[in-house]
């Protein structure tokens, strides 16, 4: 009973991790790289080949994926519902059983099946469950979903304001009369567009060589200027934010896997604790009905002893200094000894010699 109760102890205590093992969480990353690697297969002459193998394979996968949600319901009930990670992979889990079961059950004319190919093209958001159990890619999301909810809506703001009076002194510079550039400038869109292509520095010189046609030799100053307010500074400001968010992101992950740390080994602390302290008191009371000796019973509290319990290491007996001031008084009674031992030896001496005879 006492090695069942332990049994049951100690995988309750695990039981919340066991879902974090490494085993687990490799098992679903290869698994999401295998689906992925054959939806990427079933776009070639392949799939019409071989529609049965893929189908097979498919439902394999997702028979996988189910696995993987009842097996985080089973440790996390509760909490499995708190994580936004695992309700997205809920929400692909949903997906995926509607394309698989749900759509072939209801026996759809071939036209609705067609207009339905687009669940069969959002079965490529599966990859991206690798999010939840990449370390590093979860910091970077947070830190981009923690950069769109802070400061990066004000930046824009700042960039489309910026973009808004370039545009409106752009049309009057550049397009205001029909012989001039009304191509990039006729209009507040077509200006908008433009100066989107000075922010992205992506094919500005056509536009710039546009300008230089139509003999704005001033449109250099222009443009220098805005490239320089609209790329260099707001997209320095927003990497600086990026990088900010990720330290922030950093730094909040590793608290939280270090408070979850600390709580499973309090948590098995306790559990160890509580164990150890029914050993003793059933010890006892076999001493008490067998009679046993206290070195025997020390031996049979020994035995049931394991490598990974807890013992106690901020008492009196375990404290550093404590030890190193025994050691340091244990260290000066040898030597008193070894003295006292020589002055014997002395003493016993001396009566020797005293009692020869002259």
């Amino acid at each position: 009973l006492v090695a069942v109760r332990d049994v049951y102890c100690k995988f309750t205590c695990a039981r919340p991790y066991v879902i974090q093992t490494t085993w687990f969480n490799t098992v679903i990353m290869v698994t999401i790289f295998l689906n992925a690697i054959i939806i990427a297969v079933e776009t070639t002459s392949l799939s019409t080949a071989y529609p049965v193998y893929f189908e097979v394979a498919d439902n394999a996968f997702l028979g996988v994926y189910v696995v993987e949600f009842f097996l985080k319901i089973y440790a996390e009930p509760l909490g499995y519902w708190k994580n936004y990670y695992n309700l997205f992979d809920f929400g692909v889990l949903i997906m995926s059983l509607v394309q698989s079961v749900v759509l072939p059950a209801l026996q759809l004319d071939q036209g609705t099946l067609t207009a339905l190919r687009v669940v069969r093209a959002l079965r490529t958001i599966r990859t991206l469950r690798s999010v939840s159990f990449v370390q590093g890619l979860k910091v970077l999301v947070a830190a981009l979903i923690q950069t769109f909810q802070s400061s990066v809506l004000y930046l824009l703001l700042l960039l489309l304001i910026l973009m808004f009076l370039f545009a409106v002194m752009g049309y009057y510079f550049f397009g205001y009369e029909s012989s001039e550039d009304v191509s990039n400038w006729g209009n507040f869109g077509k200006a908008m567009l433009s100066l989107f292509t000075f922010v992205t520095v992506d094919g500005w010189t056509m536009v710039q060589m546009q300008l230089s046609h139509f003999g704005f030799t001033g449109s250099y100053f222009f443009t220098i200027t805005f490239i320089f307010l609209g790329h260099f500074i707001f997209t320095n400001l927003f990497i600086g934010v990026v990088i900010m968010n990720i330290h922030s992101a950093t730094q909040e992950f590793q608290d939280s896997q270090r408070e979850e740390r600390e709580a499973y080994i309090r948590q098995k602390k306790q559990l160890m604790i509580q164990r150890q302290h029914e050993e003793v008191l059933q010890i006892l009371e076999q001493q008490k009905a067998h009679n046993f000796t206290f070195e025997e019973m020390t031996r049979k509290f020994r035995k049931q002893l394991r490598h990974d319990d807890f013992t106690y290491v901020a008492d009196l007996c375990t404290n550093e200094t404590w030890m190193e001031s025994v050691m340091t008084s244990l260290g000066h009674l040898e030597t008193t000894k070894h003295r006292c031992q020589q002055l014997h030896f002395s003493l016993s001496n001396m009566l020797m010699e005293l009692k020869k005879p002259q």
